[in-house]
């Protein structure tokens, strides 16, 4: 484990051991607190009727797939800009899809409404919570993964309104609501602005695409809200039928010339961001292992892309004499188990240590034309190499092309790499980090006011309340749109949440709803701490942490690097 990651895991772990027992709710017994009506429906029933809402809408019957500007994406972006309305925001679908959700506090929503205002007389401009996920899918995929963190993020935002309101003794302003049956909980804009504190606000993003299903280039998105699709030359990503990213923009979005101006006017202002925070399902097995519903993420590992294409010569299977073929398939086979080698070479024979946590996969294959009597005259597979520090991939990577040549050459058959996707390695901010132990640690009296009478004397409750206690920190294997965003935001932070089996990316894909529950609840305190005048102990645990890490000195910031094929616990 390198200098860089260790600086921000050791704050961290001081600061939750440190807060054990000194935040409100520490000795609460289940079924001690009354339910609220409200934060029940808003942190329990809602998340979860949203993600099976949500994941009924697919493009396919008895599947989830929802890939790019298909219809059952553009029906979701309608939907979900629904439920942020619901939720006091002001809500709108940008032009590569990603939907935006902002709040703003009372005076500043006032100032931006009042165009006519004296120079000087505006407030300073808030600073800006973001949250996002994304709402795109793998092809057969599963219900939570980049959906939860979108609809956790709206039941937070709800949650943390409504625990504000109830604190300030103002229950009586929220209008009369719908029974659960008949909608959701609906807070006008003008009282949800009215209840920010500090001068800060609320934006959540629900990202267009993250998967890259349709153009094979993943965090459109998120890249567009950074500031960086056009820098990283997306626009000119081909679907399958050959067409363009930026053509599909002008031809399915309406997007008018010059597109590349239109996007690069989507990215939001980094300097009226005060952090990014993302809830996502963990897609691996240490939280249920531990028996534990959250966890906090120091970083997110690097990751590279290639798609590999081979030449050969086609003809037929049983004319050719087989030392006289340019076989590309079979070139593609050496190739493949030369990267399944070369990934498992172990350290004492020159390979990755362990530690690295490298992973290499071929996924995909293509072979032209496909038919048993004939040599392969084409052939492409894709190759995914992470590893937990950027220069052991990168190293890998550099190995690996040379392999390729070399290989190519030997067999007399032409090749070429193309590099599909880079992202380096990201350190998770410790002073976000902090705060998001600290808000699971204070999210108990809202887990226990968000559960029925049934689900709080159970067991389960009982495991759910410790569980918040006891908060683990991972390094993740995956990629997440906080990688992408972390490049003109780098103060950012990850919430995992335990799923069943670690699955992902699968029909079988599973979160439990309470610990959908608990994931909302702990956001919630978050966002009620930061942005409504709610647990003192986030804003503390931040502000020493970030003092702390200004001690540490600069190993303790910006990017770093890592990866894996799951994440490690720490």
């Amino acid at each position: 484990m390198r200098r860089q990651w260790l600086a921000p895991l050791l704050l961290v772990s001081c600061f939750a051991v440190a807060l054990r027992g000194a935040l409100a709710g520490e000795g609460a017994k289940c079924g001690a607190a009354a339910p609220d009506p409200l934060l029940y429906r808003v942190l329990n029933l809602e998340p979860n009727q949203h993600l099976k809402q949500l994941s009924e809408i697919s493009d396919t019957e008895g599947s989830l797939a929802r890939t790019f500007f298909s219809p059952a994406h553009r029906k979701a972006a309608q939907q979900l800009k629904r439920w942020m309305e619901d939720a006091g925001m002001e809500s709108w679908v940008d032009a590569v899809g990603n939907v935006h959700g902002r709040l703003l506090p009372a005076a500043a929503a006032a100032a931006a409404a009042d165009g006519g205002a004296e120079a000087g007389s505006l407030p300073p401009p808030p600073q800006l919570v973001l949250l996002g996920s994304h709402y795109d899918t793998v092809l057969d995929g599963g219900a939570y993964d980049g959906a939860l963190g979108i609809i956790v993020g709206l039941a937070a935002v709800k949650g943390a309104l409504l625990a504000a309101l109830r604190d300030s003794g103002r229950a009586a302003s929220l209008p009369p609501q719908p029974d659960a049956k008949d909608g959701d909980v609906v807070i006008p804009p003008a009282l949800a602005a009215s209840l920010l504190a500090g001068g800060r606000g609320l934006h959540l993003v629900a990202f267009t695409d993250e998967e890259g299903v349709r153009f094979g280039s993943t965090f459109l998105g998120s890249r567009a809200v950074a500031g960086t699709l056009v820098k990283y030359g997306m626009l000119s990503s081909k679907d399958r039928a050959g067409t363009s990213l930026e053509q599909v923009l002008r031809e399915e979005g309406g997007v008018a010339d010059p597109v590349a101006a239109a996007v690069a006017g989507l990215a939001l202002d980094a300097a009226a961001i005060a952090e990014y925070v993302e809830v996502h399902i963990e897609q691996g097995p240490v939280l249920e292992a531990r028996d534990l519903p959250l966890g906090v993420v120091a970083g997110i590992a690097g990751q590279t892309r290639l798609w590999v294409s081979i030449n050969g010569t086609q003809g037929h299977a049983g004319t050719v004499p087989m030392r006289g073929r340019r076989d590309s398939l079979a070139a593609a086979a050496e190739l493949v188990t030369a990267l399944e080698a070369l990934c498992n070479t172990e350290e004492a024979a020159g390979g990755v240590p362990e530690e690295e946590n490298l992973v290499c996969t071929v996924g995909e294959v293509k072979v032209w034309p496909g038919a048993s009597n004939v040599i392969a005259g084409n052939t492409g597979f894709s190759v995914d190499i992470r590893s937990k520090t950027d220069p052991a991939r990168l190293a890998v990577v550099e190995q690996y092309i040379k392999a390729v040549t070399a290989a190519c050459a030997r067999r007399g058959v032409a090749c070429a790499v193309d590099r599909k996707h880079d992202a380096a390695a990201v350190l998770s901010d410790p002073g976000v980090m902090a705060g998001m132990v600290a808000a699971v640690r204070a999210a108990e009296p809202l887990l226990l006011a968000a559960l029925s009478p049934a689900e709080a004397a159970s067991a389960t409750c009982g495991r759910l309340a410790a569980g918040l206690r006891d908060v683990p920190v991972l390094v993740s294997g995956a990629g997440h749109d906080a990688m992408a965003i972390a490049e003109a935001v780098p103060k950012m932070a990850m919430m995992f949440v335990r799923c069943r089996g670690g699955v992902s990316h699968s029909p079988l894909e599973h979160v439990e709803a309470h610990d959908v529950t608990a994931s909302s609840a702990a956001l919630a305190a978050y966002l009620w701490g930061r942005v409504a005048g709610g647990p003192a102990a986030v804003e503390a645990a931040m502000r020493e942490a970030a003092a702390g890490a200004a001690g540490v000195g600069a190993g303790a910031k910006g990017s770093g690097s890592g990866s894996g094929s799951g994440h490690d616990e720490l």
